[in-house]
């Protein structure tokens, strides 16, 4: 399912229209199929309200991606929040009125754009890039320097901090990139997709053409739902993937 997740939005479509117009085709052998073995014995045909079974199951595990998605979706956006919030407050403790120290603003903002250089960029974020290793020891370094001079220890204390919370952040962002919806899910899912057009086909075996309109709804409403699902699925891939914008800072600040 992971290579799904980077595509981009033409393929996507494209991918996923290819897909519901294969779901359809089952589901349309598999009317046929039923109307054909039950024929005019209305008594092999299961009444209308046995699709219910089915769709509630398929309903709630869309439920259930839909909120791991969106839980990952929002875990990052908080997590490149704090990123760049923690860069921001680093290149003000860094400025003139508080430590006047050149070299950590040079060092946070080398770190920023080796971040969305190397790691975002590059890696998509999947694994962390040397090149922000090293800019972070560098940060590190140059703080104690400063810690061994005369600057105030309750400045040098919120530093440390403030550098505390830019790892975390890091940190969440490099988790997330590597945390995605269980497999299985996934796979129940789709599983239960199928089921349900069975289902829809079943109930409607005596009713032929009810049946052509009922599942072209279904796979209709399907395809849609899990196109939706897959290009939020990865929070930095695909078509709504987090921007490496957003660990941007205005520089003129």
């Amino acid at each position: 399912m992971s290579f799904l997740f980077g595509l981009p939005l033409f393929l996507s479509i494209i991918l996923f229209i290819f897909c519901g117009v294969a779901l359809y085709g089952i589901a349309h052998m598999a009317l046929a199929l039923l109307a054909k073995v039950t024929g005019s014995d209305s008594y092999a045909v299961p009444i209308g309200a046995f699709t219910g079974t089915v769709a509630t199951a398929w309903a709630l595990s869309l439920g259930f991606v839909a909120a791991d998605i969106w839980a990952l979706n929002a875990q990052a956006d908080r997590g490149i929040s704090a990123e760049r919030s923690a860069i921001q407050r680093l290149i003000g403790n860094a400025g003139p009125e508080v430590l006047n120290s050149h070299k950590l603003e040079h060092a946070v903002k080398r770190y920023q754009e080796r971040v969305v250089r190397d790691e975002w960029q590059t890696n998509k974020n999947l694994y962390p890039a040397r090149s922000v290793e090293r800019s972070l020891q560098s940060i590190r370094i140059i703080i104690m320097d400063i810690a061994r001079g005369d600057a105030p220890q309750a400045i040098i204390a919120q530093t440390v901090s403030i550098f505390d919370d830019l790892q975390e952040a890091r940190s969440i962002r490099l988790a997330i990139a590597n945390t995605t919806v269980d497999q299985y899910k996934w796979y129940m899912l789709i599983s239960l997709t199928l089921l349900t057009t069975f289902a829809i086909a079943a109930v409607h075996a005596d009713r032929v053409r009810a049946g052509r309109m009922a599942l072209t709804l279904y796979v209709m409403t399907a395809t849609l739902c899990l196109w939706i699902l897959v290009i939020h699925a990865n929070p930095y891939a695909g078509v709504e993937q987090i921007q490496a914008s957003s660990l941007e800072i205005d520089q003129s600040l």
